[in-house]
Formats: structure tokens, C-alpha cells, sequence
């Protein structure tokens, strides 16, 4: 058994709790086994009145690591006590923890390993396994991998996203935190950004993401979950053609708000004096790309609303922009385009009184050709920007 610190790379694990003393001790006993010790476990709570911080003093007595628990003077929300954790973390890299799950021996040590691989790695996320209460198998989390193993910046689906707890990333993507109060969630207007969706966008547009298909946690799912999910099964044929027939005009104008508060947020990136020039040429970078997609979005919410002559007008127009294009930087496709016209231009009102009520989200947007040199993150000479 090794120390994270022992060879370059440290590893902090930040875990917020609340009210968790029915398996926190199982998920503590986890981190004690694992075969890459981190070099802390930062604890905050917020506002347990069970004995979870009982359990974790405990823990600390023992632990092979410096356990630092921190009460919160007021309640933060699962959110904001996690961003709490990170502010107060110390090592190079950061493993969000819940604290109800169950982590395999070599999760640390096969995560950091990706780290070591690529210097230019933002984020390594991995799969995870269902367990029920007792931890009895259910499925795996991810039926089939979400993404390819190795993502560079921006190759992305815009709207892509992991769970914290299978997350960790380099700290130098911790400046940012300061402007997370300000994002609205992607999917829960109204929201505030989750604390995972924050830093996975982060690393998406200034890193590569790399992803593990190994089940290296244990996702225990219980009636106490603040979030939660059940079986993972691939999507069926009733759910594909549930999706197409969604009335998504409200999404589309939803989600162009959403890329400028994305492409504001970059830019902001792009000044900040915390970060080395290598990370903030790609902010640059993601701040063009997401205020490209503004327009788009735009368009293609009018193409599934109005009077027709509007519909029509649109898509000609979406099309001139290259909005299905795979020559575009980020595009909806062919397919979209075929679906646009049929259920957009031809039928719109009909799905707009009969379609399901839409997700806040898009699979169709992803990263065409990227024939515009200057979009292309490929551009920008990559560097050890963890160095």
C-alpha cells in the first residue's frame, strides 16, 4: 500500500456529508483500504444532527491519512458543501466522495495512473456498479461507456456530464470555483450548477477528459439518495422515438441561454491571472465555441415553433449557418436536419400540442469536422498546463 504523494501526485479526497451515519463507516474503511493512500480526506458537514461526525472522529483516530473535518456555520446544500470541500483541499489531484458508497481497492491508484499517463489530463471519471442497500448487485452504471476513453478539449457533446462521485481532477481547475455561484444548472432552470456538471465542463473545454470503463465504485442506492438513479439499461426503441417526438422548442431557447452563460464563463477563464497562459488560450478558445452555438439554438427553437412561413425561414437559415453541417465545429447532423424538417417545419404544431413535455438537454449537438483553424483546439500547441 503507497501514498498518492509518495510520486509526484497527490490526491485529496473531499467528501460532504450530511446525516450519512447509516454507511458512512463502510465507505471510510473503503478509502482506508485503498492500495494509493490519498494525502487527506477533507470532510465537511452540513449540519448533521445523527452521528456521522461521531463516526468520522473515530475514523480519524486510525485512519493512514489526515482526516480534517470542517462544520459548516450554515447549511450549504449538497452543491455548495462539496464547492466548500474542494476550497479547502490541499493536493494535486481531487476525488469527490459520497459518503454512502463503497470504493474498490484500486480506485485511486488506477485513476491517478491516467493522470500520470497525460500531463494534459483535466479530469478522469470511471463506471460504477449499483448496489442496493446491502450492497447486492443491480447493473452497472453506465450499460455502455458514455464517452471514448480519451476526449480532448472540446470534442465533447456540449451537454455531456459525469456524477461527482466517480470524478477526479487537477487542482489547477480549482480557481474557477469562483465563478461557479453565478452558473445556472443545464437541465433545472432555476438551479444552481451542480458542483460535477461545473468542473466537468471546465475540463472539457481547457483538457482532456479520460474515462475509465472499470466499475471502480460501488453506487449504493437507498431511500435516502439526494441523488439518485435506478437500473441503467441501454435505451430502448419506445424511448428513442419517445425522445424524437418531444415538443423541444422550450429546450432549444433554454439551452441558447445556457451557452451564453457557458461562453461568458470561459471568457471570464481566459483573464483569470491563477491560471497559466496554456489554459487560458483554451478558454479562449471554448468562449468563441460556445458563443457560437447561441445562434444556433436560436434557430433551431424557432424552426420548431411559429407560423410556418417563420419555420421555414429558420431552417433555411440554419442551414446557411451550417448548423448540420459536419464541417461546422460543433453541429446537430443530418439526422436532426431530416428531423427538423419533419417534425419541425411540417409538424410542429401538432407536437406542440401532442409531444411530450421535453428534458432539458440535447443529444443530437456534437463536435463536427471543425474546419475553422482558429475554432480547433488542436491549434493551440498542447502543454504539460499541469505543470
Amino acid at each position: 500500500m503507497t501514498e498518492a504523494g509518495d510520486n509526484g501526485l497527490r490526491i485529496s479526497v473531499v467528501m460532504a456529508t450530511y446525516n450519512g451515519a447509516a454507511h458512512i463507516r463502510e465507505q471510510l474503511d473503503s478509502l482506508a483500504a485503498q492500495t494509493c493512500l490519498p494525502v487527506e480526506l477533507v470532510v465537511t458537514d452540513d449540519g448533521s444532527t445523527d452521528t456521522t461526525l461521531d463516526i468520522v472522529a473515530d475514523f480519524a483516530r486510525t485512519a493512514p491519512f489526515p482526516v480534517h473535518i470542517h462544520r459548516n456555520a450554515q447549511r450549504l446544500g449538497y452543491k455548495g458543501n462539496f464547492m466548500h470541500a474542494v476550497s479547502l483541499s490541499s493536493g494535486d489531484l481531487i476525488s469527490f466522495c459520497d459518503q454512502d458508497d463503497f470504493w474498490k481497492p484500486d480506485n485511486l491508484a488506477r485513476v491517478r495512473q491516467a493522470f500520470v499517463n497525460d500531463p494534459d489530463v483535466m479530469m478522469v471519471f470511471h463506471n460504477a456498479h449499483l448496489v442496493n442497500e446491502q450492497r447486492a448487485p443491480i447493473s452497472p452504471f453506465y450499460a455502455t461507456p458514455p464517452i471514448p476513453a480519451v476526449s480532448r478539449p472540446l470534442t465533447l457533446q456540449p451537454w455531456c456530464f459525469s456524477y461527482g462521485f466517480m470524478q477526479t481532477f487537477r487542482a489547477e481547475l480549482k480557481p474557477a470555483s469562483a465563478l461557479w455561484a453565478r452558473m445556472g444548472d443545464h437541465y433545472n432552470p432555476g438551479k444552481e450548477m451542480g458542483h460535477d456538471l461545473f468542473f466537468f465542463l471546465v475540463a472539457s473545454g481547457v483538457g482532456t477528459i479520460v474515462y475509465l470503463n472499470d466499475e471502480l465504485t460501488e453506487y449504493r442506492l437507498h431511500g435516502g439518495n439526494t441523488v439518485g438513479s435506478g437500473k441503467r439499461t441501454k435505451p430502448t426503441f419506445v424511448d428513442r422515438w419517445r425522445y424524437r417526438l418531444e415538443d423541444r422548442a422550450d429546450t432549444y431557447r433554454y439551452l441558447a441561454r445556457m451557452t451564453v452563460q457557458d461562453s461568458n464563463m470561459f471568457a471570464d477563464l481566459a483573464q483569470m491571472a491563477e491560471w497559466p497562459e496554456p489554459l487560458r488560450a483554451r478558454a479562449r478558445v471554448a468562449a468563441e465555441a460556445w458563443r457560437k452555438l447561441e445562434p444556433l439554438y436560436t434557430r433551431r427553437a424557432e424552426v420548431c415553433s411559429g407560423t410556418l412561413p417563420h419555420r421555414i425561414a429558420a431552417f433555411v437559415q440554419l442551414v446557411r449557418d451550417g448548423g448540420y453541417s459536419e464541417r461546422s465545429f460543433w453541429t446537430f447532423g443530418s439526422r436532426a436536419m431530416q428531423k427538423d424538417f419533419v417534425l419541425g417545419v411540417l409538424l410542429a404544431p401538432l407536437v406542440r400540442r401532442f409531444g411530450r413535455e421535453s428534458s432539458r438537454t440535447d443529444r443530437a449537438c456534437h463536435r463536427g469536422q471543425g474546419s475553422d483553424a482558429a475554432m480547433t483546439p488542436a491549434a493551440i500547441v498542447p502543454q504539460a498546463v499541469a505543470a
